[in-house]
């Protein structure tokens, strides 16, 4: 990292144990600091240095810090301090005439801060957000070894400065010490890149929303502060969600239930099925889907077998797994030509095994049908947010996405055995649906679409279906 504020000057440095760091010492007296699922061996620490362990449970200005024999020798204690901020368990706040400017967060632990020299020409990583967090502004990357917390709008609009500025230090609205600090510890935390430096393919092939995404919701548990994963966060705030979608009060019509005693028998194999699995976009309009297929397909995959509460959630039994058995998806029929049922738009309730006509734009609806190559039937699959978002924190949405591509394979392999055409399509036409149904999308919106109709007399696998 940057050089430490050795001096009491304007500029003052405080450090201090970044939260959740505990203390571990072994049977021969080797120190252990440990931020779970991290540890980091230090080795036979000396008085001095225990000492300065133990203080750094409370904010301590390095002024200071350097300045007390009680913590060894200048070298020592500059020693250890850099070796507790390069291995990422040091929080750092830099203040300017006693008003805090920003603080640094080591995100993650084990060289968290790079060693290379700050290049002549630099500017902010593609991959870093700005945010508000509280009252505060937060800047953050998924590829960076610490967050930085801005306290003073002057270093705002210094780091804005920084971006379309090629030489570092030109703008000036922080005192130029705090700025080149500044610059320093962005470089050393990996937020700043060098200008004009060409990427290569490891960071070239993500976009920042992607990154971001993999990165957020691939991160354990401790690593967010205990903010990730089945906490039940909303539970002391709102609600839940009933399992059973809201009726949109449209006609009901109920679908045929299939034999599953005679399927038993004479169904083909789950082997011949994955086997014979293949993407199918053209359909037979002159021998269309019937209503008993369609119920059928809905019924083996996706009707509720049984339900219950868990964790103060309503929970179901499906064929399909999800996450939680939360059970959060929607499907929606949009029907082109099905022999035995009328064109349009229907949710499936999968309580009763029913469809619900949707009250729908027509021209939204057609829109839909068409982006999709106008199949027989279209499944809109989209997901209502606040039932799996109720449960699971900073991996909902991802979650969500792995249900999808569940419920995929299980149409897929039945729609197989059926002798059904599938197809799944990579993109979900969701501003169509939307448009379609006025639902709000920040409560419902759609994550998926599945074709399936009747298999043509030559079918062929289209490139560009989903594999």
């Amino acid at each position: 990292m940057s050089e430490l504020v050795t001096e009491r000057t304007g500029l003052r440095e405080v450090v201090l144990l970044r939260p959740g760091v505990h203390c571990a010492v072994s049977g021969n007296q080797e120190v252990f600091l440990v931020a779970k699922p991290f540890s980091q061996s230090f080795g036979q620490l000396d008085a001095g240095e225990s000492a300065l362990l133990r203080a750094l449970a409370a904010p301590c200005d390095v002024a200071d810090l350097l300045a007390d024999d009680g913590y060894g020798s200048h070298h020592t204690v500059r020693g250890m301090l850099e070796r507790l901020r390069d291995g990422g368990w040091l929080t750092t706040e830099i203040s300017w005439n006693g008003e805090p400017v920003y603080t640094l967060l080591p995100q993650g632990t084990g060289q968290v801060a790079t060693g290379d020299p700050l290049p002549s020409s630099c500017t902010l990583s593609r991959f870093a957000v700005l945010r508000r967090e509280g009252d505060r502004m937060l800047l953050e990357s998924p590829v960076a070894g610490y967050e930085v917390t801005f306290h003073d709008p002057g270093a705002l609009a210094w780091l804005g400065a920084l971006t379309m500025l090629s030489e570092p230090g030109r703008a000036e609205p922080v005192p130029s010490r705090v700025g080149r600090r500044l610059l320093a510890d962005l470089w050393c935390a990996g937020l700043l890149v060098p200008r004009g430096e060409a990427e290569q393919m490891r960071s070239a092939q993500w976009s920042t929303h992607e990154l971001w995404f993999h990165h957020i919701s691939n991160r354990s548990a401790a690593e967010s502060g205990g903010r990730f994963g089945g906490t039940y966060w909303a539970r002391r705030h709102f609600d839940p969600l009933p399992g059973r979608r809201p009726p949109f009060g449209g006609p009901l019509v109920d679908l045929p239930r299939p034999d599953l005693d005679r399927l038993r028998r004479e169904d083909i194999t789950l082997t011949e099925a994955i086997e014979a699995r293949k993407s199918v976009r053209e359909h037979d309009d002159d021998a269309p889907l019937t209503a008993a297929q369609l119920g059928e397909l809905l019924y083996r995959c996706a009707r509720v077998r049984g339900a219950g509460w868990h964790g103060g959630q309503e929970v179901s039994d499906r064929p399909h797994p999800t996450g939680g058995s939360v059970h959060e998806l929607e499907i929606y029929p949009l029907v082109r030509k099905v022999d035995g049922l009328e064109p349009g738009l229907y949710h499936y309730d999968a309580y009763e095994h029913r469809l619900n006509q949707v009250p729908a734009h027509a021209t939204s609806t057609r829109a839909l049908l068409n982006w999709a190559g106008a199949p027989q039937v279209l499944f809109v699959i989209t997901t209502r947010f606040g039932r799996v978002m109720w449960k699971y924190q900073g991996m909902g949405y991802s979650l969500t996405l792995k249900n999808v591509g569940v419920l995929y394979q299980t149409l897929y392999l039945v729609a197989t055995a059926m002798g059904l055409a599938p197809c799944a399509l990579a993109l979900g036409g969701n501003e169509y649906f939307a448009e379609a149904t006025g639902i709000d999308q920040m409560v419902e919106a759609g994550v998926g679409a599945f074709c399936v109709g009747s298999v043509p007399q030559v079918a062929a696998p289209s490139q560009e279906s989903v594999r």
